[in-house]
């Protein structure tokens, strides 16, 4: 370590630590600051989703998933962006489906009340009546305080859907189920393993820690099928390897991996 290193580090340790609130009012600064530089930002139109969808665009898109479609406004993102596209949408809580289906009116569109995961069956989810996305197959209420119910719900595997109704490819498959997002992609290993879903779009935040399933694990499994993947910004996807770095749940909020079988999406959405 260089003179002009330690001599930063001394002063910032002074600064943080001996000054009261001004020290505490620089670190919520420097942490505001981090949170925005970081893109921990959850607006669609201003963090890269909408920026995203609009280079998806130029692209033929036959198939969509939208898996955890809330109350529609990604659903209909989507539809305005893929004319062309059929769009299939899964809602797990009556109440949110209810507003789905109320909120997006297309023919274009297949609406499931029942969600995907690993297997089959029906699960409990735990759900919180006033805030919609926040309801989670996964147990971690204490990140979000609030009323919690418990409900009993479907699912499915996203293979078995496909098989069903003789889906052969998914174009883009978008993925927001508050942590079970790595039993989702469990659930399509078929059409993983086969090179059959071109992008796909997830999230990952602190729910993640309850799911006991981290950015490396997304970096392993989709790498291993084949993917490149990095975080959405503003400006485009920032695709990388793997940085124990990012696992600070501080931002960005959404990742994006696109098949290297389509060079020509990796080089239009990348960031710019």
């Amino acid at each position: 370590m260089s003179l002009l290193d330690r001599a930063v580090r001394t002063v910032n340790r002074l600064l943080s630590q001996n000054f009261g609130p001004l020290s505490t009012a620089a670190y919520h600064a420097a942490n505001a600051y981090a949170k925005s530089y970081n893109n921990l930002n959850y607006d669609m139109r201003t963090n890269g989703e909408y920026t995203l969808l609009d280079r998806l665009a130029r692209f033929e898109t036959k198939t969509v998933f939208d898996v955890g479609a809330n109350k529609g406004e990604y659903a209909n993102a989507c539809l305005t962006r893929f004319r062309d596209a059929e769009l299939h949408a899964f809602e797990l809580v009556p109440e949110t489906y209810a507003k789905f289906v109320a909120n997006v009116r297309s023919d274009r569109v297949v609406a499931n009340h029942f969600g995907l995961s690993d297997t089959p069956g029906s699960v409990e989810i735990n759900v919180n009546p006033r805030k919609d996305g926040l309801s989670s197959l996964i147990e971690g209420t204490a990140i979000n305080r609030g009323t919690w119910t418990k409900r009993s719900v479907e699912v499915v595997r996203g293979d078995d859907y496909c098989a069903e109704r003789g889906i052969a490819r998914i174009d883009f498959l978008k993925i927001d189920v508050e942590g079970a997002e790595h039993l989702v992609l469990e659930g399509f290993s078929r059409m993983l393993s086969e090179g059959r879903i071109s992008v796909i779009q997830f999230e990952y935040g602190m729910i993640n820690i309850y799911a006991k399933f981290l950015l490396l694990d997304f970096w392993r499994v989709l790498t291993g099928h084949g993917f490149v993947l990095g975080p959405i910004m503003p400006r485009g996807a920032a695709f990388r390897s793997y940085d124990p770095r990012d696992e600070t749940f501080q931002g960005p909020p959404n990742f994006v991996a696109v098949h290297a079988s389509r060079p020509e999406i990796i080089q239009a959405v990348r960031l710019r």
